[in-house]
């Protein structure tokens, strides 16, 4: 559920955990085809949109980072992600017997 705040005059939407507000302008045509094929599929227009997003996608191979030529990043890109798996150590930064001494 998208809570809502409205703060003079604006409208300031805040995703849940999982989910974000997502929204882009379209002429009326463009929406009027969107909602055909909704209506051709007999899905919602999110529903139909998704689904032609998962096909076009079905064949790319998922990407962690496209980081551009020269960046810091280039070249690293796999790392990308890697720190705070679920399956990783918990940060050793914090556990007292690896940080006695540290900063005397």
């Amino acid at each position: 559920m998208v809570q809502s705040l409205s703060v003079k005059s604006e409208r300031i939407l805040m995703a849940t955990p999982d989910r974000v507000q997502f929204s882009m302008r379209l002429t009326r045509e463009e929406r009027r085809r969107i909602a055909r094929l909704a209506e051709r599929e007999g899905t919602s227009a999110k529903q139909a949109l998704l689904r032609l997003v998962d096909e076009a996608l079905a064949d790319t191979p998922e990407a962690p980072y496209d980081a551009p030529p020269g960046s810091l990043l280039d070249g690293i890109e796999h790392l990308v992600g890697s720190v705070g798996a679920e399956d990783d150590p918990p940060d050793l930064a914090t556990h007292p017997k690896h940080m006695q001494g540290f900063g005397r």
